[in-house]
């Protein structure tokens, strides 16, 4: 999930929460925990990934934590229902 698709679904999980019907705010606040959490891992990593330095010996290694890290935040968006 990217940055800015958090983002997005941040922007519509707030409206619906602010007026939405009474399920659709019940929704949208769990997903918006949900999505705050997704928010700050995804920060983190890119804090952690711009603060690296970039060798070539090390590239092959951070582009498997890339891909394993990208792996679980489509998995924990698949279960949670994205």
């Amino acid at each position: 999930m990217m940055l800015s698709d958090v983002n997005e679904r941040l922007t519509e999980a707030e409206r619906l929460l602010a007026s939405g019907a009474l399920r659709q705010k019940v929704d949208a606040a769990g997903e918006l925990v949900f999505l705050r959490a997704q928010k700050e891992m995804v920060e983190a990593r890119l804090m952690q990934v711009d603060a690296a330095p970039a060798t070539a010996a090390e590239t092959p290694l951070r582009w498997l934590k890339e891909e394993l890290f990208n792996l679980k935040l489509r998995f924990e968006s698949w279960i949670a229902g994205g």
